[in-house]
């Protein structure tokens, strides 16, 4: 998956038409977002910036180990 973050005037913009061709998810705060490359040649189309994004690694919670009798 391409990973792509939208400046924030254009999102409203850029979101409309991307849920157009197929489901967006977002998958950090930051915002970024997963896309198809459907999705890239949409906005380039449009003229809509993005900036193609590297997602870091998720932070999986840490195990609780019972302490050594």
């Amino acid at each position: 998956m391409i990973a792509i973050r939208l400046p924030k005037n254009q999102w409203g913009k850029a979101w409309r038409a991307m849920i157009e061709v197929a489901p967006v998810r977002l998958v950090a705060q930051d915002p970024i977002y997963e896309v198809l490359p459907a999705h890239l040649e949409l906005l380039n189309a449009r003229g809509i910036p993005y900036e193609v994004v590297v997602p870091g690694r998720q932070r999986k919670e840490s195990r609780r180990h019972a302490t050594p009798d």
